[in-house]
Formats: C-alpha cells, sequence, structure tokens
C-alpha cells in the first residue's frame, strides 16, 4: 500500500512537471514480476535472500525454494543481498522471469567481524578473534545462551558444571590465569560493556565475536584479562514489516546412574559391610546377622533391607516439560529502521520442585535524522524467576532403598522409622523438596541512548549514554518437618545493582592514493557502578509456625546486614588500524583506565597492543597460484588488566565482629583488613602468531595461532605478621602463564544437491605458576574431605596434592611389614613412601594432577539434502581430572545407597579382597582414601551437545499458509555424554566448590553436583 501511494504521488508530480514543460511523458507499467535465487557454485536455492527496487523501499525476500514475487517497471533494478554473499543487481527490463546466482564471499574474506568499538573486514584482522553466526542457534533447546556456543571457537572453554536449571555455565578464554581477581571474561552487549549473558535471548542474537589475545582485548583495557565477549544484537533493515516467529516445546530428563542396589542385592552388600565392621573390632563374623543378642546391634543387618527397591535418584527425578516462544518484527525505510522482539521461555527441572521462567522485550530504534544526525535507542528489560533445589544430590540419592516415598496417610517416614539409630538420622528426601520453598527472581535491563554525527566525509562522532540493570532476590524457607534437625529457618537476601556508562569516539576512515587504508578511533569513557544489598537470616526454629514465610514471623539472626557499595572507572584510548593494498596491514591501540578500587598511588593503568598482518595470497609469487585462495600471516602483543576484587581493597576495611561484655554477646565493629595504598592493577601481557590458510577454492580454511600470555602483578591475598592483628592483606605479588595451540579447520566436504560441511577446533593449553612472591608452595587443605590442593612454582594451578595408593594393606602382617599411617586396618590403602624413609608422613604427599583438561575439541557438521537439514555439534575434553568425593556417599556408609561399581571391587575381607586396587569404605576409616588418590578420576569425555534436524516446507504449502519461509525442526541436547568406564559422575564438569576465586580455592571437587538433561524438543519457525 505504501508503495503504492509514493507510485501515485510521483506520477502526480510528473503530470505537474509537464503542464508546465510541453514535454511528451512516457508511463512504465507496474506489473508482477517472478524470479529465483540459487548458489551460483551448488545451484542450491536461497531462502530469505533479501530482494530491493534500487532507490525505493519496495522490497521483497525469497522463500524455502528461492522464489520471489515483486511489483516493479521496466525501468527499475533489483537488488539482491545475503549475508555471506556478493551483492548481485540486474536490471528488470522486458522479462517477467529472473533468475539470478549469488556467488558466495570468497572464504567470506568480505564478512565484517566486530573489534570492539568498530569493525572490519574478516580480511583485514590483525589479531585472534573467533566468530559464530546465529543460524540455528536459537533453535536448540537450551536454557541460557551459552549452551548453543559449546564446542564452536577453539580456545573458548564453556562447561556445565551445575545441572540446575538456569545456573550459569563457566566460560574460560585460553586458560585461567589469576588467583583472586577472577578468570571471566568481559561480556560486551551492543557496546556496552559489564553484561552477563543471561540477560539476552539467542532469538535476538546477530552474532558473537570472542577477542580472544591480548591484542584484540586490550581496547577494553582494565577488564579484559579473560578475554572479551562481543555480542551483536539483530536490529532492523529498511523494507516493509517482516516478522518471524521461533517456537519449541519438549522434555527434559536426567542423565541419571543405573547402577543402583536394591533388594537382596542391597542386604547383601549390607550384611559385607557391618561384617566387615565387625572384624575390625575383632568380633565373631560367623555370629547371624539379626536377632542374636551375641553381635551387638550397631554391627547388625535388618531384614528389612531386602523389602525396599527405592531407587531415591528416581524417586526425587521427573520427565520436566520446557517450552519456549519468540516473536520479532523488523522493519523500516531508508531514514528509520526498527526491531522488536518479545520472549517466554518455562523450563521445569529434571528435579522435583525446580523450575526457570524468563519473559523477556527488546526493542532497538535507529534514526537518520538529517544527513548529518543519526540517533538511536536499544532497551532489553527481562524478567526471570527459578526455584531450585536447596541442597546437593548426594543428599537425596543417598538414601536408603528400604524407605518408601511417602506414605498413604500423606506423611513422609524416615530410615529410622523401619531400624533404629544404626541407619541415617537423615530425614525423607522428598520431604526435604516439598518442605523447602526456595526462589530466586531477577528482574534486569540493559538499555543505550546514542548521538551520532556525520562531522565530514569519513569522520563521525557517537556519544553514548548505557545502562546496566539488575535488582535481584533471594527467597528462602524450609519447614520445621522438612529438616532433620526439625528447626524451621529462612533467608531473605534482595540485591540492586545499576550501572550506568557515558562514551564518546571519534572515528576516521579514508582511503589514500596507492593504496593506502587509514582507520582511527580516540574516546573517552565514565562508569560508574552502584550496589546495594539487604541480607536477612532469621535464627533456626524461631519462626513461630511453617505458615507464614515472611521475616516478620521470625528472629532475625545477629548477622543479618544491610550493604552498600560503589566503584567507578575512567577511561582514555585510542587506536589505529592502517593497510597497504590490502596486503600488509597493521593496527595499533592504548588505553588508559583509572579505578577507585586501587590505591591513590596507583590508580592509573596503560594497556597498549599491536598488531601486525601480512596477506602472502595478494604478493606477485602466489597471486595467480590457484591451489591457494588465500593465505595470511599474523602476530600480536598486547597487556590487558583485571580489577576485579571488589571495592575498597586498599583500604583498611571494618567488618562486623562479637564481643561479650558482661557476658551479653554484642555486634561491634573492628579492623578486618591491612591498608595497602600501593594496591595496584593485575596485568596479562600476551603475544599471539598466528596463520591462515584457505586452498582448494575456499574449500578448506585452516586457522592456527600460538600463545603465551603471563599474568603478573596478581591480586594476591598474602599473608601478614600476626603482630599487625590481622590475617593477611591484598597486595600484587606472583606471575601465572599460560601458553598453548589453537588449530581451526573448515571444509566443504561435498558441494551439490547433497551438501557436507564440517568445522572442527582443537585447543591446548599449559598453565603453570611462575612465581608466588618468593614462596614455592601454598597449600589448601580442605578439613571436611582432608584432601588438600597446591600452588606450586613450576606446576598448573590448584593441583591435588595428597598420598597416591599403591596397594590395600590385606592384614595385620601386611601392615607391620609396611610403612603406613597410624591405625591403619585391613582394608585400607597404601601409600607411596616418596622419600624412602620408611614412614608415611605428609613428606609423602605428591602431585595427583588437576582440574584444567589439557586439551578441548569441538566438531560441527552440517548436512543439507532438498528441504532437509541436519546439525550435529560435539564437544570433547581431554586430561582433566575430578576430585569425585561424591563416591563415598555411595559406597556403603550408614547403609545407605550403594552403586554396584562403588562396591563390587571393594576390599571386603581378606578372602574378598575386590580387585586389590579399591580400599575398604567406611566413617570410621574415609580419612584414610579421601587424602589419596582414591577418589581422582579423569573426567575425559565426548559429547554430543545437540543434534538438529530440520525440514523447511515446500512452495506449495508455504503458500497455503501465507508465509515467506517456514521451517519445522527436531533438537536433542546432551544426546550422548561419552565418559571412562572408571568415572563416575553424574557430570564430568560437575565442580561443587567454585573454580578459582581466592587463594584457599579447591578447583575440581565434586560433593554432589547435579545431573545434566538430556532435552528432545520439537520446533517451528517461521517468517511472514
Amino acid at each position: 500500500m505504501k508503495g503504492t501511494h509514493l507510485y501515485l504521488f510521483a506520477t502526480l508530480l510528473a503530470l505537474v512537471a509537464g503542464l508546465c514543460k510541453p514535454q511528451k511523458l512516457i508511463a512504465q507499467e507496474v506489473r508482477e514480476i517472478k524470479g529465483t535465487v540459487l548458489d551460483s557454485a551448488t545451484q542450491a536455492a536461497l531462502p530469505g535472500v533479501t530482494v530491493f527496487i534500487k532507490g525505493t523501499q519496495t522490497g521483497a525476500s525469497t522463500n524455502a525454494e528461492g522464489h520471489f514475487t515483486i511489483r516493479a517497471a521496466s525501468g527499475d533494478v533489483l537488488s539482491f543481498t545475503y549475508i555471506g554473499y556478493d551483492k548481485k543487481e540486474t536490471a528488470i527490463g522486458n522479462r517477467n522471469n529472473i533468475f539470478i546466482s549469488l556467488s558466495p564471499n570468497k572464504t567470506t574474506l568480505n564478512e565484517t567481524v566486530v573489534i570492539g568499538y568498530g569493525a572490519v573486514k574478516k580480511s583485514s584482522v590483525t589479531a585472534s578473534v573467533a566468530k559464530v553466526e546465529n543460524k540455528i542457534l536459537d533453535q536448540m533447546p537450551a536454557g541460557r545462551p551459552e549452551a548453543a556456543l559449546v564446542g564452536r571457537m577453539a580456545g573458548v572453554n564453556i562447561s556445565q558444571s551445575r545441572g540446575q536449571v538456569g545456573s550459569a555455565p563457566t566460560i574460560r578464554i585460553r586458560g585461567i590465569g589469576s588467583i583472586s581477581a577472577g578468570n571471566d571474561p568481559l561480556i560486551v552487549i551492543d557496546g556496552i560493556p559489564g553484561g552477563n549473558l543471561g540477560m539476552i535471548n539467542m532469538n535476538d542474537v546477530q552474532s558473537v565475536e570472542v577477542l580472544k589475545d591480548a591484542s584484540s582485548a586490550a581496547i577494553y583495557g582494565s577488564r579484559a584479562a579473560g578475554g572479551v565477549i562481543l555480542v551483536t544484537m539483530k536490529k532492523g533493515v529498511a523494507g516493509k514489516p517482516k516478522f518471524n516467529f521461533n517456537g519449541y516445546a519438549g522434555l527434559g530428563k536426567a542423565i541419571v546412574h543405573n547402577d543402583w542396589l536394591t533388594g537382596d542385592d542391597y542386604y547383601n552388600y549390607a550384611v559385607k559391610y557391618q561384617n566387615r565392621e565387625y572384624a575390625w573390632v575383632n568380633g565373631d563374623v560367623t555370629l547371624p546377622v539379626w536377632g542374636d543378642a551375641r553381635r551387638p546391634a550397631a554391627y547388625q543387618v535388618s531384614d528389612v533391607l531386602k523389602t525396599g527397591h527405592v531407587v531415591w535418584q528416581d524417586a526425587v527425578m521427573r520427565t520436566a516439560p520446557i517450552q519456549s516462544y519468540n516473536i520479532s518484527a523488523s522493519g523500516g525505510t531508508d531514514k528509520a529502521t526498527y526491531y522488536v522482539a518479545a520472549t517466554y521461555k518455562d523450563e521445569q527441572g529434571t528435579m522435583t520442585n525446580t523450575w526457570f521462567k524468563t519473559y523477556g522485550i527488546r526493542a532497538n530504534v535507529d534514526v537518520q535524522a538529517s544527513k548529518v544526525v543519526s540517533v538511536g535507542f536499544m532497551l532489553s528489560p527481562s524478567y526471570s524467576k527459578r526455584r531450585y533445589n536447596p541442597s546437593e544430590i548426594p543428599n537425596y540419592s543417598k538414601y536408603p532403598s528400604f524407605v518408601e516415598v511417602q506414605r498413604a496417610n500423606g506423611t513422609y517416614p524416615t530410615a529410622r522409622d523401619y531400624w533404629g539409630a544404626v541407619v541415617t538420622g537423615q530425614v525423607n528426601p522428598m520431604a526435604t523438596l516439598q518442605g523447602s520453598e526456595y526462589y530466586g527472581s531477577s528482574f534486569s535491563n540493559i538499555g543505550e541512548a546514542y548521538l551520532k554525527l556525520n562531522l565530514a566525509k569519513g569522520l563521525s562522532f557517537r556519544s553514548s549514554v548505557g545502562t546496566t540493570m539488575d535488582f535481584s532476590n533471594r527467597d528462602e524457607f524450609q519447614a520445621s518437618w522438612a529438616t532433620s534437625a526439625a528447626k524451621n529457618s529462612g533467608t531473605d537476601i534482595t540485591s540492586n545493582n545499576i550501572n550506568v556508562l557515558n562514551e564518546n569516539v571519534l572515528s576516521y576512515n579514508t582511503t589514500f592514493k596507492g593504496g593506502h587504508d587509514l582507520s582511527a578511533i580516540a574516546g573517552a569513557s565514565y562508569q560508574r557502578n552502584d550496589s546495594k544489598s539487604v541480607n536477612l537470616y532469621a535464627v533456626a526454629g524461631s519462626y513461630n509456625n511453617d505458615i507464614v514465610h515472611t521475616m516478620g514471623n521470625a528472629t532475625l539472626a545477629p548477622n543479618s546486614n544491610t550493604l552498600k557499595s560503589k566503584w567507578g572507572l575512567i577511561s582514555y584510548f585510542t587506536r589505529v588500524n592502517y593497510g597497504y593494498k590490502d596486503k600488509y596491514l597493521l593496527s595499533a591501540s592504548i588505553r588508559t583506565d583509572a579505578s577507585s578500587r586501587f590505591g591513590p598511588d596507583n590508580r592509573w593503568g596503560y594497556f597498549p597492543s599491536l598488531s601486525a598482518a601480512w596477506r602472502v595470497k595478494q604478493e606477485s609469487f602466489l597471486k595467480d597460484f590457484k591451489p591457494v585462495s588465500d593465505l595470511k600471516l599474523r602476530a600480536s602483543w598486547g597487556v590487558t588488566g583485571n580489577f576485579n576484587i571488589g571495592d575498597f581493597q586498599y583500604l583498611g576495611l571494618m567488618g562486623n565482629t562479637f564481643y561479650s561484655p558482661g557476658n551479653v554477646v554484642t555486634k561491634g565493629q573492628a579492623p578486618v583488613s591491612y591498608a595497602n595504598s600501593q594496591l595496584g592493577w593485575e596485568k596479562t601481557k600476551g603475544i599471539d602468531l598466528g596463520a591462515e590458510l584457505s586452498v582448494l577454492d575456499n574449500r578448506i580454511n585452516i586457522v592456527f595461532d600460538y600463545y603465551d600470555k603471563r599474568t603478573y602483578d596478581l591480586l594476591y591475598s598474602m599473608p601478614v605478621p600476626a603482630t599487625t592483628g590481622f590475617n593477611n592483606t591484598m597486595t600484587n605479588i606472583g606471575e601465572i602463564r599460560n601458553r598453548g595451540i589453537e588449530f581451526e579447520i573448515n571444509t566443504r566436504n561435498i558441494v551439490g544437491k547433497f551438501n557436507w560441511q564440517t568445522s572442527f577446533n582443537y585447543s591446548r593449553n599449559k598453565n603453570t605458576v611462575e612465581d608466588l612472591g618468593g614462596v614455592n608452595n601454598v597449600i589448601v587443605a580442605d578439613p571436611s574431605s582432608n584432601m588438600n590442593w597446591i600452588l606450586r612454582v613450576g606446576e598448573p594451578m590448584f593441583s591435588y596434592y595428597g598420598y597416591k595408593i599403591t596397594g590395600i594393606y590385606q592384614n595385620a602382617a601386611d601392615i607391620a611389614a609396611n610403612p603406613g599411617i597410624a591405625g591403619s586396618r585391613p582394608g585400607n590403602p597404601k601409600f607411596e613412601d616418596t622419600n624412602g624413609d620408611k614412614k608415611i608422613d605428609a613428606n609423602d604427599k605428591q602431585l595427583l594432577g588437576n582440574f584444567q583438561p589439557k586439551a578441548i575439541l569441538g566438531m560441527v557438521n552440517n548436512f543439507s539434502y532438498n528441504n532437509f537439514d541436519l546439525s550435529i555439534a560435539m564437544q570433547a575434553s581431554l586430561g582433566a581430572k575430578m576430585y569425585n568425593y561424591e563416591n563415598q556417599f555411595y559406597q556403603g556408609s550408614l547403609l545407605g545407597a550403594m552403586r554396584r561399581s562403588l562396591v563390587e571391587n571393594q576390599w571386603w575381607s581378606a578372602s574378598d579382597p575386590g580387585n586389590g586396587k579399591v580400599p575398604a569404605s567406611a566413617l570410621n576409616t574415609l580419612g584414610f582414601q579421601t587424602m589419596s588418590d582414591a577418589y581422582i578420576e579423569d573426567a575425559s569425555f565426548l559429547a554430543i551437545r545437540n543434534v538438529n534436524l530440520g525440514y523447511t516446507l515446500p512452495e506449495t504449502l508455504i503458500r497455503k499458509l501465507r508465509v515467506t519461509n517456514f521451517r519445522v525442526y527436531l533438537s536433542a541436547s546432551n544426546l550422548f555424554i561419552f565418559t571412562k568406564k572408571e568415572f563416575h559422575g553424574y557430570n564430568p564438569e560437575g565442580y561443587t566448590k567454585g573454580e578459582v576465586n581466592g587463594v584457599a580455592s579447591m578447583p575440581g571437587a565434586n560433593y554432589g553436583a547435579e545431573p545434566l538433561s538430556r532435552i528432545y524438543a520439537l520446533g517451528f519457525n517461521f517468517n511472514f
């Protein structure tokens, strides 16, 4: 309609002009033009190609079979554009049917890559930057957008350490470099730094770029030591309104163990367990195990153990439905464009009474007010709420199989209702889940308004104000009947965080005669963050009843508090990119930041970078050598920083403390840290050497990188003499090194009616501690397990440190003949005497492996045939070790649940020694094996992360549906996860003690991470 109005108006003007100047008027007839757009190489139809009448806003797009229809005149010129292909124009003339072939960009060299405060052609990139476009990533059933990126980029390790719905994965780029200041990458969403990927929806994402080396990341200075992830969101394109709907629904099922013992099998192993315990106190194991007064009650076994067949892992799990829906609209004119979208997602957890729901809206508008002035805004509010389980998985799955889930009268029996104090006193797990209401909610928004001025040819200025806001609440209540202590409890924590950013950037781009290209930016930014939290805790058992859950119905605990904090950052930055004949490329930048988090004597940090590239293919000696399509060599150097240490760490801080004047507990304040006005920046200095090669007409594309980065002046909490009155202080000391290689290969294996493309990546990183300020070892002990972690110069960070098992004591004579720990019994492990002094003590502890993988791999295969398409994404991790402390919960302690794989090879007696490698597991001797490699397992795995099978409806059906494209798809996430037989955890990446987050870190420890879910979904994606 709008195009018709414009045409009538233009015709009227022409008639008026004809009245003023007598001349012959020739009218051009507007008629229906049909056409087809194909890939020039494969002759495959191209759906979604944008077709415009040049110089107008009249347009159309091709359907699934590459067909389009548009009304145009003979004198019009049609313009065809498609991502990844060269633009093409053609005059209509007298044709009514038009066939167009679009040529793919050669190795996508003309593809634009975002590099921070700008974008460059891929062929002009001089640093290590990875890019993933959202083609079908939004059609994968994943609770968070990170899951869709797993295995797709070399050097980027995304691990799902917890299986709770809504939990954030861990992202590490080229290893771990910081002990206390965090290793997370900086997230930049549409140019606004400081958000998190949980704030966005993959449906709204256009592409994701990762700045991996120090040179590319240095433009973000003080926050870029962990790398930078740039997320480019979708924007409107001039043309008639386009609507897109994407939705899927499916089911999730936890990937669980299937070797639980129940009934007679469970009873028989319980008898073994009790007899072993009885033998250790010199009891007569030939006595009947039940009903004989001569055998103490603590070593008897009730026949009730035979009666139950409850697998508590299965009892608390469920098949959980998921659903996700997104609708978007975009369009505009050559003066203004828009994009708006709305999202709803509901993911029920596989654990009973857990779920995660999100609601989101996104809108951006860009207006070309004049040739000089452009303005625009963006906002992206979202709200999420989830219910989560109150405890780790072993507290449910370790419960004895003879206890029924729920009685007919609705009550929840306990193990001691069946048999006395010999068994666990824990409350029924289902009572815990039903009587615990743990909720978390968050409202967040990313917003920006900008003004852009085109000051002269190639010269522009952009000023913006952006905000990132997050308002969250954690509301927890546990009824008295849901706890073993029979005491209700509650927590209410409210947090507000507002981050405001003003950036002002001057950009200049020009081309000089002789093949010289120059682009430069200069900018300044100011950022301020304000946060506040109210933390309320109820005294256990103080709620008047289990009905009213508010804090007004309870007594507040003395540690309830409110916190306020703020920080600021002032920055200046500049970058220059130079190219000569698109052959020799050079980029240099420097950024300086001043942070309120550091002492007044060391507040400013300087972060320079330099990179260069040589496009060898452009040289005369290689230009005409057809087997090589492209060859580029590059090198880079840069410095990045880290300021994530919390606020006011350089000051001597005050904190809450308790004292007892007159025997009355009173809360007061006292100094808790030592002031350090010299506290400064933690920095990472890195180099990168890379090569990019394309051969056989771009059928094979290879990227190789070697990197070496050193993080120095670590923000490290160092012990200070007790005479100061403090235990430690934050200072700059020490160095961590990460070096490694990355390899990527992208191939078009088969081209034609049947297409097959493969993308493969391999990364290998070596992490070492280079310096600890003159100290060679720092040992971290976990009092609950007796395991140690160690920071040792020359070794990877936080390696496991303990005793190495060499065998199992078989009898008293064996114990007498071999050195061991005092109190050792038959069935306990023998340890290696590393120093040969004929005794086992702390000097015999050794390195037992590390939680960091030695290599990570990813591969994506894409197939298409006619209207069918198939994508298979895989990920592998090699060499990581897990301290799987969770195993001890399923080995018979307190006659709880048992897994066959964890009990059948145990030492039970001299006549039943198992396989000679697995020690006897019992609570009273548990410390003998938890301080050793008994629970350290190889966590290597191969996972098929996603399989997506799609079918695009043919044109005949599409016309009936009145849409331009319609794709139906089946998607499966976490379809298979293959681990070594000796690995017993639910999740090979499942760590419950966090990663590296301070000098007392215990990374790699699994005390009971939830299982991942295998999700099957059916979805629809269509445009209209």
